[in-house]
């Protein structure tokens, strides 16, 4: 008969984990067996057990393992955590769902697996369920440098941009290795919501434009400002610009047809002109934000903080509710602040 002797048994333990650090797999199993045999429901020698079968791939016992030491210690969160990852790497994503909701049943506040959980939600495409539990991560802690990270990338693309941007910047903030990263994705939100806005606001600007600015031929200039407006907001700058300069053609000081030149000379990267074009309009039309706001984003592209700051400031002091404006100014002091290189 085996002897059970909990002092044998925690003898074998302890010299199959010095083997396991030396990377004498096959040692450390069989004196992890040996301890196992000196006290069978012992959860901790089980569960190590589990660990080095993961180690050494050995997948299908490796879950035989982690499931006996589960069978005996319900809330034995290690074991259910690493079944998790196995049934991940197998592709067996409800069994890890479920495995990680089973540590959270005993242990609410784990963060990992809850980052775990939200990960494989997300890419189910349940990114809305994947955002609600990143969140709940940083309501536990506020300074989880990857939640922050996947709540920037997720509300990007769920078009929420103001939220990815905070948690971008608060990604920066924790670790500054993300900096660069964090700058193109919080430009590209910046673009994309100034795009979004515009493409709710703008036809009615439009409108309003055509009726004040244009009688002698509204409805000529009405029709060719929507093309234009719709060519800018498509990524066909080079039809917008045409477009733009037959409303010119009829009406040399419409300010809408003015700015959709503006905006197509920059993304044709005619940067001279668009900021030549933009400063006209600035000093014609002294109380539009839209100049000084599209100058902002040139220098910004630019790297130019210190001109980009400025013109941010004047379309704020216009219009303190205009798109962006706000989140810009904030962006660029910390940049400034913090002594990035500009160029």
């Amino acid at each position: 008969m085996t002897s059970r002797n909990p002092m044998y048994a925690q003898r074998f333990y302890e010299v199959a984990l010095d083997f396991f650090e030396q990377g004498q797999f096959g040692k450390a199993l069989e004196n992890i067996q040996k301890a196992i045999e000196k006290s069978p429901n012992n959860v901790e020698f089980l569960s190590t057990k589990g660990v080095f079968l993961h180690k050494t791939n050995d997948l299908n016992k490796a879950i035989e393992a982690y499931q006996k030491a589960v069978s005996i210690s319900p809330n034995h969160s290690f074991s259910h955590y690493n079944l998790g990852l196995i049934y991940m790497k197998l592709g067996r994503t409800p069994e890890a769902i479920r495995e990680w909701e089973a540590v959270l049943k005993f242990s609410p506040e784990d963060t990992d697996a809850t980052f775990n959980i939200a990960v494989t939600l997300a890419l189910q495409g349940k990114l809305k369920e994947a955002i609600i539990l990143y969140e709940k991560i940083l309501t536990i802690n506020p300074k989880h440098v990857q939640a922050h990270q996947n709540l920037g990338i997720l509300y990007r693309d769920e078009k929420e941009f103001g939220k990815a941007i905070n948690h971008l910047n608060q990604l920066r903030e924790l670790d500054l290795t993300y900096s660069e990263v964090v700058v193109r994705e919080i430009r590209f939100c910046q673009e994309q919501e100034f795009l979004a806005n515009a493409m709710k606001s703008d036809a009615s600007k439009v409108a309003q434009e055509i009726e004040i600015s244009s009688k002698k031929d509204s409805g000529q200039v009405e029709d060719i400002l929507l093309n234009a407006l719709k060519a800018n907001l498509t990524g066909d700058f080079h039809q917008a610009l045409v477009l733009s300069e037959e409303v010119l053609k009829i009406d040399s000081n419409n300010l809408q047809g003015r700015l959709i030149r503006g905006q197509a000379l920059k993304e044709l990267e005619e940067i001279d002109e668009a900021i030549a074009e933009f400063s006209g309009i600035q000093a014609e039309f002294p109380t539009s934000p839209e100049a000084p706001f599209h100058l902002g984003l040139i220098f910004f592209e630019m790297d130019d903080l210190e001109n980009a700051l400025i013109h941010f400031k004047k379309a704020h002091k216009l219009d303190p509710r205009y798109p962006m404006v706000n989140e810009n100014i904030q962006n660029i002091q910390v940049i400034l602040k913090e002594g990035k290189p500009k160029g």
